[in-house]
């Protein structure tokens, strides 16, 4: 069952909490709570009943491709990216994590698998490349108190003890170059659900309140705390999460010290195999509803609506809604994205310019070749 948060704290400061009407110009689906300085932001679950199609170029600046190196040490099989303005890292499952540049040249390893100093002996969950500082974080998947610093060029460099076990650790870095962390709090094993690393080492813990905090232990006495999941996509400066069994996006201030709810749904679906994942871009949130679809929420338009997206840098691709460090991006195994392609092609509203653009695409790829990324930077 989920945790409604956000209902939780209108009801805990009646009398505190105002809520805003929405503008004149809204379709009624949006409104805020506000207190001290905090702005909780609700859609209407029930009040969203169209979709767009919305294209790539309206959320993005430029959609670039990117054709990884071809060599042996250069493939590998993505879980998720991290993206910056020269470099592309790639998590694996239980595998290394490797560093590209943006033109996809394979540089190196990061770190390596195994027990010893400086390595991880199973999945990463989380990274963090700091490009003015030269250096990236690793955070294992379970089972670590620590998160691991490592140079650019793959050495090893240093570890952040945490003094407690992370549990699907999400690592956040913020303009300034200090760290945050937060993971999955479990009732009676952990204390910190959040922990901010300033730039002189200096450590700072956060404690969650009793709605925050996750039971990892069913009806039947079992323990199925991994079952649970965290969600953090790092696309705008404030590091906001989001954490199953809960329905709200939580964002952490590392100056208060302090957790507060940034973004919910009225009304949700229920159900055992509904759930909801949450991302905030710049000027909106998106609120994917699994099995359903997912919902932009437009805060300078006060309106929200299904969308789909559509690549049309690339001759309309459908795309999907896969946004993390301030960029969208896609990620195809050649033979998958020649079949998109031809897909396309076949469709009844592929223009003449479309076909164009994707015949030729088309015909560069060869499904021996390693994988092939579309990445764009969001609009501000």
């Amino acid at each position: 069952m989920k945790k409604n948060i956000y209902g939780l704290l209108i009801l805990t400061a009646a009398g505190v909490w105002s809520a805003c009407t929405p503008s004149t110009q809204s379709d009624g689906s949006i409104s805020t709570l506000e207190t001290d300085g905090n702005k909780l932001t609700l859609c209407d679950f029930n009040k969203v009943t169209d979709t767009l199609s919305v294209p790539l170029s309206e959320w993005v600046e430029d959609c670039q491709l990117v054709r990884f190196e071809n060599s042996d040490t250069a493939l590998f099989k993505l879980w998720w990216p991290a993206i910056t303005d020269r470099y592309i890292g790639i998590r694996q499952s239980g595998a290394v994590f490797k560093l590209f540049d943006r033109e996809g040249k394979f540089l190196n390893d990061i770190g390596a698998m195994g027990q010893g100093p400086g390595e991880y002996a199973g999945s990463l969950y989380s990274e963090a490349i700091d490009e003015k500082n030269r250096c990236v974080y690793l955070a294992p998947f379970f089972g670590s108190n620590k998160i691991l610093k490592y140079n650019l060029d793959g050495t090893f460099a240093s570890v952040i003890e945490l003094g407690e076990t992370l549990n699907k650790p999400k690592l956040h870095l913020h303009p300034d170059g200090s760290l945050s962390v937060t993971h999955l709090c479990f009732k009676g094993r952990n204390e910190m659900m959040v922990a901010h690393i300033a730039s002189d080492g200096t450590l700072t813990s956060y404690k969650p309140t009793a709605e925050q905090i996750i039971n990892p232990i069913n009806k039947d006495g079992n323990f199925v705390g991994f079952n649970n999941e965290i969600w953090s996509y790092n696309n705008t400066e404030n590091f906001n999460f989001m954490t199953m069994p809960t329905d709200t996006l939580y964002q952490y201030n590392p100056e208060q010290n302090r957790v507060t709810s940034r973004f919910a749904l009225q009304n949700p679906p229920k159900g055992k195999d509904v759930f909801l994942i949450y991302n905030e871009l710049p000027g909106k949130f998106l609120a994917t509803v699994w099995g359903t679809g997912t919902i932009a929420i437009d805060l300078q338009k006060q309106q929200s609506h299904y969308v789909k997206l559509v690549n049309d840098y690339f001759g309309g691709l459908p795309t999907p809604m896969n946004f993390t460090n301030g960029y969208f991006f896609a990620m195809y195994e050649p033979l998958v994205l020649m079949d998109k392609i031809e897909e396309r092609l076949s469709a009844s509203g592929c223009t003449d310019k479309d076909k164009e653009v994707l015949n030729k695409l088309l015909d560069s790829l060869n499904e021996n070749d390693n994988n092939i990324m579309f990445i764009g930077k969001l609009k501000h």
